[in-house]
């Protein structure tokens, strides 16, 4: 597995992946618990790094997890007031 790096995504188009996700029922909020800490810990996710990490550039982030194949699946943190969104992302090997 490859080294963890933070990618800044374009935001607007992450809000039309987003309602895609939410509308096939593949994205992931915080409050469901269970399948959270599943997918963190199934892609080896590190939370506390990312959000302390992103954290001091920009303020009001929201975690959300798309869980999909293709290109959109992932962690991200994005913020509505800044117009940001950030992945979590692992170079290939």
């Amino acid at each position: 597995m490859g080294r963890p790096r933070i990618v800044e995504i374009n935001y607007h188009d992450f809000e039309s992946a987003l309602r895609t996700a939410a509308a096939e029922g593949t994205r992931l909020e915080p409050t469901d618990k269970a399948k959270w800490a599943k997918w963190v810990k199934a892609n080896n996710i590190k939370e506390a790094a990312f959000r302390s990490y992103c954290k001091g550039q920009y303020e009001q982030l929201k975690a959300v997890i798309l869980n999909e194949d293709g290109p959109w699946r992932g962690y991200y943190l994005m913020s509505s007031v800044e117009e940001v969104c950030l992945k979590w992302d692992r170079e290939s090997d």
